[in-house]
């Protein structure tokens, strides 16, 4: 399964990131030659930053992908019925 990666490249007096789509197989491999490969695992707008909205936009992120409901059930899980 493809996930959203970012990898950093760094020259003499600059660094870039990119964005791209690619196979966890290959992470190792790029990480061991020495490429700085990170999961993106969330995107946050930069306006929603400039405009002082990071903590609303989180707390709305949370509720619509239901984070508290997963929460609950991996507690349940843990503790038993």
């Amino acid at each position: 399964m493809k996930k959203l990666y970012s990898v950093k490249i760094s020259g003499i007096e600059k660094a870039w990131s990119f964005n791209f789509y690619a196979d966890q197989k290959y992470l190792n491999d790029w990480r061991e030659d020495g490429l700085e490969v990170d999961e993106i695992l969330n995107i946050i707008p930069e306006w929603v930053v400039e405009a002082g909205l990071l903590k609303p936009w989180i707390f709305f992120q949370d509720l619509f992908n239901f984070k508290f409901m997963k929460k609950k059930l991996k507690h349940k899980q843990n503790t038993g019925p």
